[in-house]
């Protein structure tokens, strides 16, 4: 099983705003996800960062793969977890599946949409990044650490 936890930290390329990152066994999403993507181009591999803490509509929707199909980071039923570092969050967004069960989540099926069969840009192939398994009461205390956190921010969600 893979452990996850959650930063509110500075983003790397935007002043005065904070993001929502990602750890997995310790280790930020976006150096795992880099080391993945250099394969295909090493130039952009890992181009991302957390998503913008003010963007949030609600937490448990999106960790838990219920977004609405108004919600900003909802793609077809995917849900975005890391945006461009340009700050714009449908720039560049990576997107997984998250499934839910009584005592696991699995996030799967990463994509990167502008890297699909049909991108003049090439096709970026996740099929070999295996899946990151988290034990459900694990995640769920972690979802409980960012409204925590964001409260402390002053951010209400």
């Amino acid at each position: 099983m893979n452990l996850i936890h959650f930063k509110i930290e500075p983003s790397q390329e935007e002043t005065n705003i904070k993001v929502l990152n990602i750890y997995i066994n310790n280790e930020n999403l976006i150096e795992i996800i880099k080391r993945y993507e250099v394969q295909f181009d090493p130039k952009i591999a890992g181009n991302y960062d957390g998503l913008n803490i003010n963007f949030y509509k609600d937490i448990d929707e999106h960790f838990f793969g219920e977004l609405n199909e108004n919600d900003l980071f909802n793609y077809d039923g995917k849900t975005q977890i890391l945006g461009c570092d340009c700050g714009e969050p449908g720039c560049w967004p990576l997107l997984i599946k998250i499934s839910v069960s009584d005592e696991i989540i699995v996030w799967s099926d990463f994509e990167q949409p502008y890297r699909n069969e049909d991108s003049a840009g090439g096709y970026w192939d996740y099929s070999n990044l295996k899946p990151f398994v988290f034990h459900r009461k694990q995640y769920e205390e972690q979802i409980k650490e960012i409204y925590r956190n964001f409260n402390k921010e002053g951010i209400s969600i």
